[in-house]
Order: structure tokens, then sequence, then C-alpha cells
């Protein structure tokens, strides 16, 4: 399984506003591109910058080619449509990785 993340750092003036979107929208648009089998949301509690929040959104799919048709395919409109929404006060990255296992 492939782990596609995205950590989101977003400023206080919008925080509600983007909470908003991404849990009514956003992760509803990445899923309905049948690229992922699911999704997780956390907020980031280390490293917490005066004045902004800090999120990470985990998507989940089951190998590196559907990933790829979903970065080919449907990435670049939803990045444009938040951009579009709160231009540069969210910054975004993504990384990606290969899910080794679960411990309890």
């Amino acid at each position: 399984m492939i782990l596609y993340n995205t950590t989101f750092v977003v400023e206080d003036s919008v925080n509600e506003e983007w909470l908003a979107f991404v849990k009514e929208e956003h992760i509803g648009d990445y899923l309905k591109s049948n690229c992922f089998l699911g999704a997780r949301m956390g907020k980031i509690t280390s490293h917490v910058e005066p004045g902004m929040q800090t999120y990470s959104i985990q998507f989940f799919t089951n190998d590196d080619l559907t990933l790829e048709q979903f970065k080919n395919n449907f990435l670049p409109e939803l990045q444009q449509k938040s951009l579009q929404k709160f231009g540069t006060k969210v910054l975004s990255f993504a990384s990606e990785m290969e899910h080794l296992g679960d411990f309890s």
C-alpha cells in the first residue's frame, strides 16, 4: 500500500474556513477520483509556528501506478481549486510512503 501524505500550513486568519473546505469538499474530491481507498487527517501539534496551524492528510492507494494516474489526471485541478480559494495563506507539500506494516 502507498500513503500519499500532504502537509498543510494554514494561516490562522483562514483556518476555520479551510478546515470546513477540507472536510466538506477537498477530501471528498480526492476520494471521488476512485484512486484512493480512504483518507486520514491529523493536526500536527509539534513544531508550532505562531499564527499558523499545521495539518496532515494521508490518502491510501494500492500501487504507484494508481497514484501516478491521480497526480496526472486529478491533482492539478484540485490544487488550483485550493489555490484560488486560499492563495498563499495555505502552503502545502506532499510526500509518498510505502506502508510497511501496522503494530499494536
